[in-house]
């Protein structure tokens, strides 16, 4: 019953971002929904109020994390003599599932500075190029952090 009320929520909120109340766009809404909710199922895991929990939890750390990287490679780029530290890091991968390599992957290279590179032949390191923090350690446990996010909801 949650579920059903979840993807009528999201079609919901789909139509009212999309502008028009319609068939269709309740229809594609309903889709997305859907999507997202075999997405978060997982047997045996925890209740779905609390996945779509971490979900969001994991979408407003990740809009810090942008902010903040943001400003760092803002101020780089508007210092007259800018002292890069570019370093490539090596992170340990506890996610193991293709699909929450590739999300951390995306999501790291989205935020300014940092792209990921690749991962080792049996998917236990994340190799990724950063310039924004002096220290490679800091650029790794933002790495970390947002790991430990997603692996919030996709165990």
């Amino acid at each position: 019953m949650a579920e059903i009320l979840v993807v009528v929520a999201i079609a919901l909120l789909w139509a009212f971002l999309y502008g028009e109340l319609s068939t269709f766009n309740l229809l594609i809404g309903g889709l997305f929904g859907m999507l997202l909710l075999m997405t978060l199922r997982r047997e045996g895991s925890t209740s779905l109020p609390t996945r779509l929990w971490r979900v969001l939890r994991f979408m407003v750390a990740f809009l810090v994390e942008l902010v903040i990287a943001g400003v760092v490679i803002a101020r780089l780029a508007v210092t007259r003599k800018p002292r890069f530290h570019p370093h490539v890091i090596a992170v340990p991968l506890r996610v193991k599932s293709d699909a929450a390599i590739t999300l951390l992957s995306a999501t790291i290279t989205l935020l300014p500075g940092t792209v990921a590179m690749g991962t080792s032949e049996d998917h236990s390191m994340l190799y990724a190029h950063a310039i924004g923090e002096s220290d490679p350690a800091r650029s790794r446990d933002s790495v970390t952090r947002i790991e430990t996010l997603i692996l919030g909801f996709m165990r």
